[in-house]
């Protein structure tokens, strides 16, 4: 580690927490994912292509990481992810809205699909 860095979070200090991380089958998504693993967490990863989410569980933790597929942009698939996470963790204690998209509108005026 670089001699003026620090870890923002301690050594174990995320074990046992179930954390859920929308769009963490690729890039900053995928990177927390890895984090948040080596400081202990189970985490569970969400994203619309299933086949990238199983790829990255199996790159990181078979055990620790969840593929959920989900699409944010539905209420009723973000209610039913959260019953698989909690179901399959038994619990849950934080969430990570990585998920993106390239809305250019005043935050007044997205959608509730957009937001």
């Amino acid at each position: 580690m670089a001699k003026y860095s620090q870890p923002m979070l301690k050594e174990g200090s995320l074990e046992d927490k179930v954390i859920w991380v929308t769009g963490g089958g690729t890039g900053l998504g995928k990177s927390m994912v890895k984090y948040f693993v080596e400081l202990g967490a189970k985490v569970a990863i969400s994203g619309r292509r299933e086949e990238k989410l199983i790829e990255t569980a199996e790159e990181i933790s078979k055990s620790n990481v969840l593929p959920v597929v989900c699409d944010v942009r539905e209420s009723n698939q973000v209610d039913e992810a959260l019953k698989n996470i909690v179901n399959h963790f038994g619990s849950f204690n934080g969430l990570v809205n990585n998920a993106a998209g390239n809305f250019i509108s005043p935050t007044e005026r997205l959608s509730h699909r957009a937001w």
